[in-house]
């Protein structure tokens, strides 16, 4: 387990239960509290951009920074297969940075916009860096039933949404152009990926009744893999042939790399490939990567030469260090 989940864990040890209201407490993308006007409940998460932990300066132009920031909490409300309706941000900021929490709350709004989710209230208060804090309401279709990490059962197939590690690569694309003045580093697809993810809403909708469990590549595919491994009790075993790399020969990238932003999600084989023949623009780029396995087996993975070993629970832990 990373720090931040030995965190998470020791929090959520000492919360009281949820009382009637919270149809879904901690511990998915996203908590789910009854609503009078709203028949399959409020979706609810919350997700933090911080200088010098999730984004820099040098690297992330300031409207990327309010972009990102709420589109990896929509992100969460996409895992869960619900749709966005509203965000809350509060902005910490010094009193002589004022003109970039500005630029960077403009850019939020827009995006919040864009997604569905318009910036309808806050917070701001001071601070010796710049950050954001992106609270996202989503709302289920009517009578549908939210996804969750922990449904996947042994004999699933495993997939994943789309190309995985084009983030990472942008952000080594970025932080290898610092100072150049050659090519527009914007023109990479994958700095684009990066600086301007774009959340698999419409994905997240039609997995509802199809998939048995769900959740958001935030963090890297082999660290998230395991925590929804963890949730549903199972193992599993990705067939590094089959992932959907962003670019040849980046293995790496695609497994541990964080913030692709795709959908992780387990179904029975033969209900997605209904789907995906059937067409439809959403499920573009859906790819099978696996299957899952009893929890005995662990999480592995498998490579052409017919091995398999154990993948680690390795990707990005904001309690580690660092910068982005």
């Amino acid at each position: 387990m990373t720090g931040e989940d030995r965190l998470l864990a020791a929090i959520l040890g000492g919360l009281p239960p949820g009382g009637p209201p919270v149809l879904v407490g901690p511990g998915d993308d996203a908590a789910v509290v009854a609503g009078a006007e709203l028949e399959a409940g409020l979706l609810l998460t919350v997700d933090a951009a911080e200088e010098g932990v999730h984004f820099d300066r040098v690297l992330h132009p300031l409207p990327a920074v309010g972009r990102r920031a709420v589109a990896a909490a929509a992100s969460d409300i996409a895992a869960m297969g619900g749709r966005p309706l509203a965000a809350l941000v509060s902005v910490v900021a010094s009193p002589g940075d004022l003109d970039a929490a500005r630029t960077v709350m403009a850019a939020a709004g827009r995006r919040g916009a864009e997604l569905g989710a318009p910036v309808v209230g806050g917070n701001i208060t001071r601070g010796d860096r710049l950050g954001l804090h992106v609270t996202v309401a989503g709302r289920m279709a009517e009578g549908a039933r939210p996804l969750l990490r922990s449904g996947a059962w042994p004999g699933d197939a495993l997939f994943v949404s789309g190309p995985l590690g084009a983030s990472a690569l942008g952000l080594e694309l970025l932080r290898d152009r610092i100072g150049s003045r050659s090519t527009d580093p914007a023109e990479s697809p994958w700095v684009r990926a990066h600086l301007d993810p774009q959340p698999r809403l419409r994905l997240g909708v039609e997995l509802v009744g199809v998939a048995t469990a769900a959740m958001d590549l935030s963090d890297g595919l082999a660290l998230d893999l395991h925590r929804l491994a963890r949730a549903s009790r199972c193992g599993a075993v990705v067939e590094a042939a089959r992932l959907p790399l962003a670019a040849p020969a980046k293995l790496e990238a695609a497994l541990f790399g964080g913030e692709d932003y795709e959908l992780l999600f387990t179904a029975p084989r033969g209900r997605v490939t209904s789907r995906m023949a059937a067409g439809g623009a959403a499920w573009s780029g859906v790819t099978r990567i696996g299957r899952v396995v009893s929890r005995e087996e662990g999480v592995r993975i498998a490579t052409p030469d017919g091995r398999s070993r154990s993948l680690p629970p390795r990707g990005f832990d904001s309690l580690a260090g660092g910068e982005p």
